[in-house]
């Protein structure tokens, strides 16, 4: 009876173990047409003096073909404006977007980025977080959406790590992601749950996200990124995401602190509904920390058998295989059944401070799901 019940929950990882394996297959090198689009390139920037210097000076560097910077200076507080006007007095091709009053029902980032969108002026417009680095030329994403008719496309970055918080929490977001959704098969299935993106740099047809609604159909949604790939399929657009870590790369947090306020910002408003969002945490608790501790637990105290250590590996496979995707430092798997609940306590304080609490407060604005 015990067998069958540890090879019962060890189903979800059977399965974590086959999409990871699949995702070793998702690759960073494609084949790119020449072409001659025109590209603007949208910033929404709220707060970023630390962050726009280093973003607009990595794709000039990156050697982007590009025909207009636009930024949304969302009416920050410190010094990105200045930081900005140090740019657009030497290229004119960087300019300052017209700032409007956020509306009613708006999340600030949604907004920021539709008003960029109407206020582009070329075919293609791509938008970056104000806190990414550019490594790769921008216009090479423009000749894959053009190849495989995507009027969407997404390129997850590669996150930079610096301070212990980030290598030991930062991870996760890899792993929660990549062990769920098989990117090899999403390109060309049409399944809405198969929309995935990531909102540091997302490239658009101008003339389909015009017509479509743009950053309008997630206007009050904190997880407008996805939700806006899964929206995209479900009107019939062809939307991808690639490896896009030779392209771009973000540094997120910096902090334990700052991950998670960031993470609890996402976490629950992620889900559709409560019912799915208290299956992920109860499957989650069960597979990666229940049974790793249940396991181990019997291991000592009960008997060792050949049955229990082999589901004990199979527990922590999902982890070092998006290790190995990502290069992780390996060390830190042995901690995974830790920094898991964590997460998961992470996924309650989210669901508790927008059901019952004020909401959350972001970048000095105030938001409930």
């Amino acid at each position: 009876m015990f067998n069958v019940f540890i090879i019962i929950i060890n189903f979800f990882i059977f399965y974590s173990i086959f999409i990871c394996l699949v995702n070793l297959f998702w690759k960073k090198k494609y084949k790119y047409i020449k072409n001659n689009e025109s590209l603007s390139i949208l910033i929404p920037a709220r707060n970023e003096e630390k962050n726009i210097s280093k973003c607009l000076s990595s794709i000039i560097k990156s050697g982007t073909s590009f025909n207009e910077i636009l930024i949304y200076n969302d009416h920050s507080t410190d010094k990105t404006e200045e930081e900005i006007l140090k740019f657009t007095k030497n290229d004119k091709r960087i300019k300052i977007a017209q700032t409007k009053k956020l509306e009613k029902g708006w999340i600030g980032k949604s907004f920021a980025c539709y008003q960029l969108g109407l206020q582009s002026n070329f075919n293609w417009i791509v938008f970056l977080d104000a806190d990414t680095e550019v490594t790769g030329k921008l216009e090479n994403l423009i000749s894959l959406a053009k190849k495989n008719k995507l009027s969407m496309l997404s390129a997850w970055p590669k996150i930079k790590m610096d301070s212990f918080s980030e290598f030991f929490f930062m991870p996760l977001l890899n792993f929660v992601v990549f062990t769920l959704c098989p990117m090899v098969f999403a390109k060309d299935l049409k399944s809405e749950n198969l929309g995935i993106a990531h909102g540091a740099c997302i490239l658009f047809n101008k003339k389909t996200y015009i017509q479509k609604g743009g950053h309008q159909l997630v206007k009050n949604d904190l997880f407008e990124d996805t939700r806006l790939a899964r929206i995209w399929r479900n009107q019939k657009e062809r939307t991808y995401c690639i490896d896009g870590s030779n392209i771009i790369s973000v540094k997120m947090y910096s902090s334990f602190f700052s991950i998670w306020n960031g993470f609890k910002k996402n976490y629950y408003p992620s889900f559709s509904n409560d019912y799915s969002f208290i299956i992920f945490q109860l499957v989650f608790f069960v597979s990666y920390v229940f049974l790793p501790f249940f396991l181990i637990f019997l291991l000592v105290f009960d008997s060792i058998d050949p049955l229990k250590i082999f589901l004990l590996v199979m527990s922590f496979l999902p982890r070092l295989i998006i290790n190995i995707k990502f290069q992780y430092n390996f060390i830190l798997i042995i901690f995974h059944p830790i920094i898991v609940l964590v997460m998961l306590f992470l996924g309650f304080n989210s669901w508790w401070s927008f059901k019952f609490g004020k909401g959350l407060m972001w970048k000095d604005r105030i938001y409930e799901k």
